[in-house]
């Protein structure tokens, strides 16, 4: 079995049971969001009135400094205040938009230095005691700070209602671009002395809009040279409710942060098994029950793989990055505390959806705007990030959002989902599924699972992506076929550890659950069959090389779902006969045992 920080292990999937209507708190209203556009609105007044009195300044022959010094006193004084009520309102709430953003004097000191850039280029050159110089200069200064001012406020308004798409904040910025090129150009014509033109205005304007922006969406205060280890503690979620991270032995909860350089994020699940009874959660123990922050648990430890971000080939090497750890065996969406009866009986904190939210609350107060997001997980963080995938993109409503499940495809038998005392149904996992998706409730009476789930949220959210990537015959004991070998034998404690009878079993389900739901919703459900038994690919360096039985290699397949280019198409090795060929470090019984066998130099999985 892999190590954690290879993402070994998986949990088991499917639905169950009514659900209750649960709030998406959605990022139009969620009050740290509100506080960010507060402040970036701020900032636009901000720029246009400092801007406003060195114009004036400037237009008046450069003499009356008290009345300048007077004009940015005010305009500085205006900001803090306003800076000020708006984290106070979002504090109140319980929301966080102190950390999120550089502060106000950091914020008022980007724009006060980039608008002495701008004066010292427009005056260059003039003499400002001649009234036509002054005239002109104060002119070139003011259409700086109208389009200053001008995609602030675009800039304010798209956050505070990331809802409403991108489109109206585009279309306000072109204006204000329109506009400062048009007076710009006017200004140049009448103002020959001056060493300013049009392009270095644009580019001093630029970079103050696009610096207070930036830093206020995305958290400088995030280390973007590792990964920050998170310990949260008991928390309101504004629009969720109270929650109070836990592993499942009451020991303390851990996640882990990084931020990047590229406005995108990976919300991404740790794998590490599941449990739903005596046997597999006190017994035996079938999945990992606590986060080490010094240990395997830890990213930073990872140099394989997509979790390699040194590798110039990764493609998520420039991302933020927050990594949701495990240890409630709910595959991160339990809501739950039962008592496992037994020799040594014990309850459970099956608290994983209320750990996936305070790792998600962290990062819309952290990274409030990304352009894309990529939720992803391996094994039972597989489920993890399809699961909590429909959440993040009502947090994130105008982002391209790309999810992609490892060794996670929810091959289960029907006993696991019907039976109360021994399944599935102990996580109280219906409790926080949104209801607001046609489909969902009729996957879980009707007993399809992930299957129904994946047609379900991929046709309610037909902009996203959403995938499955598997070896063709997942395997060892925390492999999909290991789980579902446990769930044909629930009582037979002794057959758990002969995980590869269910290989064939687990590869036919698979595969035919694959194809119905590429079929099901063509145009944004893809899958990748591997070959092999290897249990999940993202902590592996196959990612980068593997191309046995004439598939792509998976980074190139997971760049093109990035970009929904034409290589983002359904993939399964060829031929089928050659997809149970295992490669090396692929688990297998030892000795060799049905339905693997050596052949020649290779060792072989072969089905009836």
């Amino acid at each position: 079995m892999h190590s954690r920080v290879l993402l070994r292990a998986v949990a088991v999937a499917a639905l169950a049971a009514p659900f209750l209507t649960v709030s998406t708190a959605s990022a139009a209203t969620y009050p740290g969001t509100k506080c960010v556009s507060d402040k970036i609105k701020a900032a636009s007044g901000n720029c246009k009135a400092v801007v406003g009195a060195w114009s004036k300044f400037v237009g008046g022959g450069g003499t009356d400094t008290a009345k300048r010094d007077a004009a940015l006193s005010k305009a500085a004084g205006k900001m803090t205040s306003a800076w000020g009520k708006a984290e106070s309102k979002a504090t109140s709430k319980g929301a966080d938009c102190i950390d999120t953003t550089l502060t106000d004097a950091a914020t008022q000191a980007l724009i006060t230095n980039a608008v002495a850039t701008i004066v010292n280029d427009v005056t260059a050159g003039l003499t400002l005691s001649n009234a036509d110089d002054a005239k002109c200069g104060a002119a070139l200064i003011k259409a700086a700070g109208d389009k200053c001012a001008a995609v602030l406020k675009a800039q304010a308004g798209f956050v505070g209602k990331q809802s409403a798409g991108t489109a109206k904040r585009d279309a306000a910025i072109t204006k204000a671009q329109t506009k400062f090129t048009d007076k710009v150009n006017a200004g140049l014509a009448d103002c020959p002395n001056t060493t300013a033109t049009l392009g270095s205005l644009d580019a001093a304007t630029d970079a103050v809009t696009d610096d207070v922006y930036t830093n206020s969406i995305v958290s400088q205060n995030v280390d973007d040279t590792q990964f920050t280890t998170i310990t949260p503690g008991p928390q309101e979620y504004p629009g969720v409710g109270s929650l109070n991270p836990r592993c499942s032995f009451n020991t303390d909860y851990h996640y882990f942060v990084k931020r990047g350089s590229v406005n995108k994020l990976v919300m991404y699940y740790q794998g590490g098994g599941a449990c739903w009874s005596y046997n597999t959660c006190i017994g035996l123990g079938t999945f990992d029950k606590d986060v080490n922050p010094a240990g395997s648990d830890n990213p930073n430890n990872t140099t394989t793989g997509f979790g390699d971000l040194t590798n110039p080939d990764n493609p998520f090497k420039d991302w933020h990055i927050v990594f949701v750890s495990y240890c409630t065996g709910d595959i991160h969406f339990g809501d739950s505390q039962p008592f496992y009866a037994g020799a040594m009986g014990n309850s459970v904190r099956h608290r994983g959806w209320q750990n996936a939210r305070v790792a998600e609350k962290w990062a819309r107060e952290h990274f409030v705007a990304p352009e894309e997001v990529f939720v992803t997980g391996s094994s039972a963080g597989a489920y993890g990030a399809f699961f909590n995938a429909p959440l993040h993109i009502e947090v994130w409503p105008a982002a391209q959002f790309n999810v992609l499940g490892d060794a996670g495809n929810g091959v289960i038998t029907p006993d696991f989902l019907t039976d109360p005392n021994n399944g599935f149904q102990r996580w109280n996992f219906q409790a926080n599924l949104p209801t607001n998706i046609p489909g969902i409730v009729e996957a879980i009476e009707d007993g399809t699972g992930i299957p129904a789930f994946t047609e379900a949220v991929a046709n309610y959210y037909p902009n996203a992506r959403w995938a499955h990537y598997t070896s063709s015959f997942d395997g060892g004991t925390g492999g999909q076929t290991g789980f579902l070998n446990v769930m044909q034998n629930p009582n037979n404690l002794g057959q758990w550890v002969r995980w590869w009878d269910a290989s064939c079993d687990w590869n036919s389900q698979m595969v035919s659950q694959a194809t119905a739901t590429a079929a099901a919703v063509p145009s944004n459900y893809r899958y990748y069959i591997g070959t092999g038994s290897r249990h999940t690919m993202y902590g592996s360096d196959k990612v980068y090389t593997d191309t046995t039985g004439g598939v792509p290699t998976i980074v190139d397949w997971v760049s093109a779902m990035l970009t929904g280019g034409p290589g983002w198409t359904n993939v399964q090795c060829s031929p089928a006969s050659a997809c149970g060929t295992l490669l090396p470090g692929d688990p297998q019984p030892t000795p060799l045992e049905a339905p693997f066998s050596q052949v020649g130099p290779d060792v072989v999985i072969t089905c009836p």
